[in-house]
């Protein structure tokens, strides 16, 4: 019940917050990135950014979009998902139609040009 009422909860703040910054990447096509840098919040050399993924094409799970909260080590240039909404339409406006809310202990390393690495170089700029 806890998990439930922290996913609305971050759910509730990230939507009434959400000033989303596109990334210019060479992304898939049909595919679109934005992060919401006003979500930002530092800890040491940690960031923990929302990023919202959206898709022309329904995915499996039936989803359109996902907003995804993420950890980023700004030393290690890892980072992490802590919290993944899945929703049916493209903009992740309406109703949440899937939720995972775990800090994954699995960091993981991010290529140039990836948009891990974009938001990487906004987020852990000081």
């Amino acid at each position: 019940m806890k998990k439930c009422l922290l996913v609305v909860l971050l759910l509730i703040a990230a939507s009434a917050q959400a000033k989303w910054i596109e990334l210019n990447t060479a992304a898939k096509p049909g595919e679109a990135h934005y992060f919401d840098a006003e979500t930002m919040r530092k800890e040491n050399q940690f960031r923990k950014v929302w990023v919202l993924s959206s898709y022309e094409e329904k995915q499996k799970g039936g989803h359109h979009a996902i907003k995804t909260l993420y950890e980023f080590d700004c030393t290690l240039d890892k980072a992490r998902s802590i919290t993944m909404l899945l929703y049916p339409d493209k903009k992740a406006a309406g109703r949440v139609i899937g939720a995972h809310h775990e800090d994954s202990p699995q960091w993981f390393g991010f290529s140039v040009n990836s948009i891990f690495q974009h938001i990487a170089e906004s987020v852990c700029a000081d």
